[in-house]
């Protein structure tokens, strides 16, 4: 008993003698936490095993530390070491660091590697920037469950995204402005798009882990391309470290939606890339022996595994002026998702009585997506002196997407007969861009800033193949409907390329008049030359005396044309046409600090554009060629006032125009996923004036708050429509709609204690825009009649609410990072009708992901990414009393459910390494 007592007094006196230390660790020249910086305690120039790391909250802690005497030392990359003499008594004690930067030689003129990519530079890049700008850094992105930019973008504050069939982000909203209202750029220079109708370029090419930071700007300069009125991103690629940098990861993964259906893939071996008319001539009678029926040969794969790899290897040579950074990724994915659609009879109107659609079918849809995504990224500098560097950048993009698409369609009449269509579809989509730059410092006030830009985007679909099957159905003895036989329908063939190219130089001068006044001025020159190829073949497959054909497997099936004009290409086919688009453009920019410190920076963009194309139609027809000519004097003024060393306080306006797409101008008509499209010669570009406020604070330790508010007023905007092709026929067309309105405002916030964090935003938008729709009814007599009255609605594609909100937990120490993530986007119009009120509404959806990593052994680390834990489907609706609720999922009694898609959740475990 005396010996325990003995024991517990020792104890008591230890613990008594005992301290904790504790203080910070910042940057001696801006008073940033380091956060990572190690402390160590050191006795006789000897390590103790007692030290720590600065937390997300900007300080560190040394607990139970004996008495005594030592010495405690400080240490960051890229900055010098610092040793402080400490005396521990009993108690807390306090020391803190402020470290300088390790001295540099001529050749490092680049921050370093890792500092670009972390929270710290995004938030100083954000703080300095002279227009309003969110951005995500490399490290940020990396601990995110997402794989392609496309996803990232669903992070920034004001972005929403439009999904694909497989549901991941393809496209941003940006403030409620739709994807064609803004633009993409690498490195600062825009990219063309390999859509095959549109501008706007699809951004789940990209593999995120080539990305140094994604930018996406909200206000434009006048040094900027003024053809975005949402917004501009800029995707920044990984640039040369100052010292040699090797990473490089390998992760595998499973989709979850396999796991109680299979995946069902075709073989794309012996695909030709060129159409019969192609290989032969337009002359050639095409035979059915030219077309491949191993599109239609299904296969099924009972547990796909994912595969994903990416490497980049940096340093810099000769003397530290030759930088270079080389990276590669590569994503081999198995996607899908699950559907239920319910298609429109085609009648001219809605019931004229109860003013709801009216369907037809009930079709569940299958989407089995196999994806290839290489991603290869080349930037190499020099640095001749102090005044002059030269830049080339490479960068090759190719996505690889294999779709079997499965309809299962139900008549919804008792009787009726059931219909299942195939759908095979290769599509491959490049992107590639070469950019030279020069940064040269002419004078001690002149410097010079030129880029020859040569960009290509090229999207191939061959042999798309579309199968129907008919199940005639019948009436048993008891009444029940059954498949009294299988018919083959006709098969459809598509073939269809396009490729944007564009030769591009831009330059640069600013002349600092002193070091508050700083004048610049400088334009660019693009000649774009698009093409598109669209041809398409029809094999019948009635038999020789008229009968059905009985389906008894593809490779059994009896082909012919009939007629045999089917036999050759459609010669007046407005799908196959070229595109020019030249523009010119010039700039003038002044930016003064006044003695108060508030800086101003404001000028006048004119944007010349030149636009010409030529179709395949017949000659005289309406709208085969056609030129289009317009300049734009685009005005910006941007007013930044630090409040204190932390904070801003911003006021922006600009003029931005966004110009029609290529395809919206030619007047031919394309099968489109729900509704036939056409363009539309008549269509006029958009011009918009926009405001900016927004409160910035940037507090120690990551810390951030930015509150803002935003607004627009639109002349012509343009949204997809319904014209009347014939009397019960409608198109989905381009159309300006007059003026609208969009305003809303933004809130970001960041807080850390310790090594918890916790992030997010919040963006609310309003819009309102004025339109014609049809109305139909019945006179006194029950005729039908329609009239036309203007209905207002919010812009399409525009939520309401959008919200991201992230769980951080960051311990240095034990290198373990997690995050818990969720979005939410709010109720948007997915889809306008040509009818009153009868628009489709996809419904606000949440998303929960985790991701974490743990790093071990100094170089290496594993890592886990879960998305859509909740598997929470995307849902579309028209608002309008439910008559339907014996159909499946028609639970709710005041809106039409029209399309349901789940997607399944998706796992992925991987190793990294990073030396």
């Amino acid at each position: 008993m005396k010996l325990l007592l003995y024991a517990f007094l020792l104890l008591a006196a230890a613990t008594a003698q005992a301290a904790t230390l504790r203080g910070t660790v910042t940057d001696g020249k801006t008073g940033e936490p380091l956060i990572g910086a190690t402390l160590q305690l050191m006795k006789n120039g000897t390590a103790t095993r007692y030290g720590g790391v600065v937390g997300l909250d900007g300080q560190y802690h040394i607990n139970d530390v004996p008495a005594g005497s030592y010495v405690l030392r400080a240490h960051y990359i890229s900055y010098q070491t610092m040793e402080k003499a400490v005396v521990v008594g009993a108690g807390l004690m306090t020391t803190d660091f402020a470290l300088p930067e390790a001295s540099r030689d001529l050749a490092e003129v680049v921050v370093s590697g890792s500092d670009r990519e972390g929270d710290r530079s995004v938030r100083k890049a954000e703080q300095k920037a002279d227009n309003v700008l969110n951005i995500i850094g490399a490290k940020a992105i990396q601990l995110l469950p997402d794989i392609t930019v496309g996803n990232v973008l669903q992070r920034i504050s004001g972005v929403s995204v439009v999904r694909n069939a497989t549901g991941d982000g393809q496209f941003a909203v940006i403030r409620g402005m739709d994807k064609r209202y803004n633009y993409t750029l690498v490195n600062g220079i825009k990219i063309p798009s390999p859509d095959n109708k549109n501008r706007y370029v699809p951004m789940d090419i990209f593999p995120a882990d080539l990305l140094e930071r994604l930018e996406v700007v909200k206000a434009l300069t006048p040094s900027m391309e003024g053809d975005a009125i949402g917004g501009a991103m800029n995707m920044i690629m990984k640039s040369a470290p100052n010292h040699l940098t090797v990473s490089a990861t390998a992760s595998g993964g499973y989709s979850q939606l396999f796991s109680s259906q299979p995946f069902s893939g075709f073989s794309t071996a012996g695909t030709q890339f060129k159409s019969p008319s192609e290989r032969h001539g337009n002359q050639y009678a095409a035979q059915p022996s030219d077309f491949s029926v191993k599109p239609l040969q299904y296969r099924t794969v009972s547990f796909p595994v994912n595969g994903l790899f990416s490497l980049s290897v940096g340093n810099r040579l000769l003397n530290r002026r030759l930088g270079f950074m080389l990276g590669g990724s590569y994503q081999h994915t198995y996607r899908g998702s699950n559907s239920l659609f319910f298609r429109l009879n085609g009648q001219p109107g809605p019931d004229p009585v109860a003013n709801t659609p009216i369907f037809e079918m009930v079709e569940k849809r299958t989407y089995s997506n196999e994806q290839g995504r290489l991603g290869l990224n080349l930037k190499l500098d020099y640095v001749f002196n102090e005044r002059h560097k030269l830049n080339l950048y490479g960068l090759f993009m190719q996505l690889d997407d294999k779709q079997h698409r499965n309809i299962y369609g139900n008549q919804l009449t008792q009787y009726g007969d059931v219909s299942i269509t195939d759908r095979s579809v290769f599509r491959r989509q490049n992107v590639a861009n070469v950019t030279l730059q020069g940064d040269h410092k002419l004078t001690d006030r002149l410097t010079m800033n030129w880029s020859a830009v040569q960009s290509l985007a090229i999207s191939q679909t061959p042999d798309w193949v579309d199968q129907s099957l008919t199940y005639r159905t019948a009436p048993d003895a008891e009444g029940k409907p059954v498949a009294s036989a299988i018919y083959i329908d006709p098969v459809t063939h598509y073939w269809t390329h396009n490729q944007d190219r564009d030769l591009t130089g831009y330059l640069n001068l600013t002349y600092a008049l002193s070091p508050s006044l700083e004048l610049a001025t400088g334009g660019l020159y693009r000649a774009k030359n698009r093409s598109n190829f669209f041809n398409d073949y029809t094999l019948a497959t009635v038999l020789p005396g008229g009968d059905r054909q009985v389906f008894a497997g593809i490779d059994k099936a009896i082909f012919s044309f009939r007629p045999e004009s089917y036999a050759y290409a459609d010669s007046t086919n407005g799908n196959n046409y070229t595109a020019q688009e030249r523009i010119a453009a010039g700039y003038v920019q002044a930016k003064v600090t006044l003695p108060n410190q508030l800086q101003l920076l404001g000028g006048l963009r004119a944007e010349q554009t030149q636009q010409a194309y030529d179709s395949q139609i017949p000659v005289t027809a309406t709208g085969k060629s056609g030129t289009i000519s317009y300049l734009d004097l685009l005005p910006s003024l941007h007013l930044k006032y630090p409040l204190s060393s932390r904070a801003n306080l911003r006021l922006s306006y600009f003029r931005g125009i966004s110009r029609p797409g290529y395809f919206e101008l030619v007047p031919a008509m394309f099968p489109g996923d729900y509704f036939s499209e056409q363009g539309n010669y008549a269509l006029k570009h958009t011009v918009a004036d926009n405001i900016d406020l927004r409160y910035e604070l940037f507090a120690k330790n990551n810390d951030q708050l930015l509150i803002g508010g935003f607004a627009k007023n639109i002349k012509n905007p343009i949204e997809y429509g319904f014209n009347q092709f014939t009397n019960n026929t409608y198109v989905y067309v381009p159309l300006n709609f007059g003026t609208a309105v969009n305003y809303g405002a933004e809130l970001v916030f960041a807080k850390y204690i310790n090594q918890w964090g916790v992030s997010g935003n919040y963006t609310y938008t309003h819009s309102r825009i004025t339109t014609s729709k049809r109305v139909y009814g019945r006179d006194a007599s029950g005729n039908i009649v329609n009239s036309i009255e203007n209905q207002t609605r919010p812009l399409q594609g525009q939520s309401d609410h959008i919200a991201n909100l992230s769980l951080i937990y960051k311990s240095v120490a034990h290198g373990f990072d997690a995050q818990l993530s969720w979005v939410y986007t709010g109720r948007r119009i997915n889809i306008v009708s040509p009818y009153k009120d009868l628009d489709y509404w996809q419904r606000g959806t949440s998303q929960v992901d985790l991701s974490a990593e743990k790093r071990f052994g100094g170089h290496f680390s594993v890592f886990g990414k879960f998305q859509n834990l909740l598997n929470n489907p995307v849902i579309v609706e028209v608002m309008k009393p439910n008559n339907l609720g014996n159909l499946p999922e028609q639970t709710r009694p005041d809106r039409i459910l029209v399309q349901k898609d789940a997607f399944g959740q998706t796992y992925i475990l991987g190793l990294r390494y990073r030396h």
